[in-house]
């Protein structure tokens, strides 16, 4: 995962509502940032997370690895890069970089998801991924394309 040409990015103002009492931004902000940043790049390669989860799937956490390196404060503008890799057939593994406006990293991040089939009574690992869902994480892990 270090080509630098496969990352999705999404920028990001630290806002009131994300900070504590003292303007930084709250711990559990951050992952609020990550699941929008991960819904973001799902809709840039033509899959809507809400029409996923009408059709039965859902793509949960399953393991988060959080490391905070410098503080962001209300009213601060940060980059989310972030690079997702298909492992073993059904886990998505998703890293990324929180970038202060001078390039420095606040922070870093390692999220593990899977594929899961909900129904009215269950929710079960997807162990063969349907084809579409699958090319789809595919693309995730190619990146952007820009023309």
């Amino acid at each position: 995962m270090s080509s630098t040409n496969n990352r999705w990015s999404l920028i990001k103002t630290v806002l009131p509502q994300h900070t504590d009492h003292a303007g930084v931004m709250w711990h559990g902000s951050y992952l609020d940032f990550l699941e929008e940043g991960r819904i973001d790049a799902l809709d840039q390669v033509g899959l809507s997370y809400s029409n996923l989860s009408e059709k039965g799937f859902e793509i949960p956490v399953i393991s988060i690895q959080l490391r905070y390196k410098i503080s962001l404060i209300h009213g601060e503008k940060v980059l989310l890069n972030s690079q997702f890799k298909l492992e073993n057939k059904i886990r998505l593994t998703c890293k990324t970089l929180f970038l202060r406006s001078n390039g420095d990293i606040a922070a870093e991040a390692i999220v593990g998801l899977v594929v899961v089939r909900k129904t009215n009574d269950s929710i079960k690992l997807v162990r063969e991924l349907p084809v579409k869902i699958k090319n789809i994480l595919l693309l995730l892990e190619e990146g952007p394309k820009f023309i």
